[in-house]
């Protein structure tokens, strides 16, 4: 229930919320997801999630843009879980970021995602824009980001069909079905080899 993760994590907040899940913001590209902020409806919110030690920094940034107000650092978590919960979309605006196991967590708990293209991100050589999520060309650009997010709160078929696509993406990307791809490809090499 998302009313009951958002009381939980302490957020008063009925309107939309975005969710930016990273340990590195700098690298994970909360600066320019910040910029992004000021163009949003003023009623979305974004909550934060990770390691701490930059929070100082970030909120400096969003109080300087004047939307101090509607962005929620969370800190670390050990589970991350009701963040998801809580959340409306996933926000990963990455500037280096070989897989982004934050993609398919979200997904598997029913959010669209907005996520850097490939090179970017490497996860998104797996995805089809407007299909399994939104890509970015550019994580550095504000104003697409803007745009793209804005486009997922404006649209709700939109929301509804990248959680069905999203959904299926994370079943088909568990640990459980990598290991037995990884199985698969040692037994097809094993053969080949005459083992």
């Amino acid at each position: 229930d998302q009313a009951a993760a958002r009381a939980l994590l302490g957020l008063a907040h009925a309107g939309p919320l975005l969710l930016f899940v990273a340990n590195d913001y700098a690298r994970k590209g909360l600066e320019t997801l910040l910029e992004a902020m000021v163009s949003l409806p003023s009623d979305a919110a974004l909550a934060v999630v990770g390691k701490g030690d930059q929070i100082a920094r970030f909120r400096a940034q969003a109080q300087a843009l004047g939307v101090g107000a509607r962005v929620h650092f969370l800190g670390p978590r050990d589970d991350v879980g009701p963040a998801y919960d809580a959340a409306d979309l996933l926000v990963h605006p990455t500037r280096e970021d070989s897989f982004a196991m934050v993609v398919p967590e979200a997904m598997a708990h029913g959010l669209p995602v907005v996520v850097s293209a490939a090179p970017w991100c490497g996860i998104s050589e797996l995805l089809r824009d407007g299909e399994d999520a939104l890509l970015l060309a550019d994580p550095l650009d504000a104003s697409e980001l803007a745009e793209r997010v804005g486009m997922l709160l404006q649209d709700a078929a939109l929301r509804a069909q990248l959680r069905e696509a999203g959904l299926t993406f994370a079943a088909a990307h568990t640990w459980a079905a990598a290991a037995q791809a990884f199985e698969a490809i040692y037994s097809e090499s094993m053969s080949r080899c005459g083992a």
